[in-house]
């Protein structure tokens, strides 16, 4: 029956990190659920967006000539393997290529205007999915396309936006369909979450799981604003709880990394599913609601094997709070890190500058607050300051292009790295522009290990100097260690020079 209806390409290209800071595919494999269901034939791809890859999914879409190829992509550097890949098959196929995510969902019209996408999925994407291949198999008039909620795409040499996609009420009725991919090679021992302060979950076997989608918060910088529209639909307790004895009982799981943006939206049914995991394990949570919700509730959770939650602390100045809409205060912040540390939970904090409106001594009131909680020792793991990037659709865009912000014009400039190499605001002064490196290297806990660690050594000893002066100005220490890597690179020697940043 699926081969009757057809196939269909699922893709996820990565750019090219440490596999274990990369996280599963969820997306497309709660499609491939839907499709499957549907009764169409399924093929995913999850692999980092190498020239290899590119030429192997090109020759196999020529090969199968499914009814559509869909990339899913984030905004970030992973858009330049996905632009590739998109021109390397138009170039050569007419199978349609259809992009989905958040990205594209931000940005639809200025996706197609990339010249090689033929259909955008706005929003969630099961039923869209699903819609689109039966559409394709009958025909893919233009007529029949206009009924699919959620597209927008190009026909006639014009611009067709379908009626909004509806949320999906019962997330049960899909599950991430891991039967088309390896689950080992998500399962990490003691992984790290994004950076080395972060996550440390002592068991051989760390799975990630996503329970549910959307935040009913109103933070003015968050995609949750314009994507999920401040909704909160989740799977039922039994049916994670189902989930998490398949993973243990079939992968030997003994750890998990909880993905969702606000687990404890519904603080009854995380309760249910924390009680029932069995397993250390982390999760976000809001300041407001451990301070509120007190120090019965942090030994509970920490009772229930809670070893580390991630806290959006993003701001020591309360002005700045208020402007992002966050509905937290500092002395929030300073609470749940205090219940968190006294319950034995380890609390991981991330922070951000470069608002809109926020001052220099905005910033060093948050920078105050870091150190303030770094002293505590490795209780505590402090991450960033991260430099702000607007995106489209929150509050804080329209005010940051109201300040003077201009946003990438074309998809391809959206793909930079985080960082230093981010579209710059004209509200972020120069000298912050690279204080995440400098904050990184500084508090990095080991460089011996590092091919060159004398020179490793001596940049640490810099980056730690600027961030104890608050002097980040002249950042020839960022440049010229970059200037030797592509150097090296240039000559031939890129796995020397790639190994001194591992």
């Amino acid at each position: 029956m699926a081969l009757a209806r057809g196939s269909v390409v699922l893709v996820k290209l990565e750019p090219d990190v440490p596999q274990h800071l990369v996280a599963p595919p969820f997306g497309i494999l709660y499609l491939a659920s839907a499709l499957e269901q549907a009764g169409f034939e399924v093929t995913l791809v999850h692999e980092p967006g190498s020239e290899r890859v590119i030429r192997q999914l090109v020759a196999d879409v020529l090969r199968s000539r499914p009814l559509l190829i869909g990339f899913s992509t984030l905004t970030g550097p992973s858009i330049l393997p996905t632009l590739k890949a998109s021109r390397e098959i138009k170039q050569v196929s007419n199978v349609p290529v259809v992009w989905g995510g958040l990205h594209p969902t931000m940005l639809p019209e200025q996706t197609l205007e990339s010249g090689c996408v033929d259909i955008v999925a706005v929003g969630e994407g099961e039923e869209t999915i699903a819609e689109l291949a039966t559409a394709l198999a009958d025909g893919g008039k233009t007529s029949t396309l206009e009924r699919v909620a959620g597209l927008v795409f190009r026909a006639n040499g014009s611009i067709h936006r379908t009626g909004p996609r509806p949320f999906i009420r019962n997330l049960d009725q899909y599950a991430p369909a891991w039967h088309y991919l390896d689950a080992n090679r998500y399962l990490f021992s003691d992984r790290h979450f994004y950076t080395d302060m972060g996550s440390r979950l002592g068991a051989p076997k760390v799975a990630s799981i996503l329970t549910s989608r959307g935040c009913p918060w109103r933070c003015a910088y968050c995609y949750n604003q314009f994507v999920n529209r401040r909704s909160f639909r989740a799977h039922s307790a039994a049916r994670v709880l189902h989930d998490v004895r398949t993973l243990k009982e079939r992968y030997g799981v003994g750890a998990l990394i909880i993905e969702d943006d606000c687990f404890f939206a519904h603080r009854a049914r995380g309760l249910e599913i924390a009680h029932g995991l069995g397993v250390p394990w982390t999760v976000s949570i809001r300041a407001s609601e451990l301070a509120k919700w007190g120090p019965s509730f942090v030994r509970e959770i920490a009772k229930a094997g809670c070893q580390e939650v991630r806290i959006g602390a993003e701001s020591g100045s309360q002005r700045i709070l208020e402007l992002m809409e966050k509905d937290i205060s500092v002395d929030d912040i300073r609470t749940a890190v205090r219940l968190c540390v006294e319950a034995g939970i380890r609390p991981a904090l991330n922070f951000m500058i470069g608002i809109p409106g926020e001052s220099d001594s905005d910033m060093r009131m948050t920078l105050d607050l870091m150190d303030e909680l770094e002293a505590l020792g490795d209780a505590v793991a402090v991450n960033g300051p991260s430099v702000f990037l607007p995106w489209p659709g929150t509050a804080l865009y329209e005010r940051a292009v109201a300040m003077g912000f201009k946003p990438p014009s074309q998809t391809a400039d959206w793909g930079v790295q985080w960082g230093g190499q981010l579209p710059s605001t004209p509200f972020l002064p120069r000298k912050y522009r690279f204080i995440n490196y400098y904050r990184f290297l500084a508090f990095r806990k080991q460089t011996a290990f590092l091919k060159f660690p004398f020179f490793a050594t001596v940049l640490q000893r810099l980056a730690r100097m600027r961030w104890r002066r608050r002097f980040f100005r002249f950042p020839a220490d960022y440049y010229l260690p970059r200037f030797v890597w592509h150097f090296l690179r240039g000559v031939g020697l890129r796995r020397l020079s790639t190994a001194f940043y591992e």
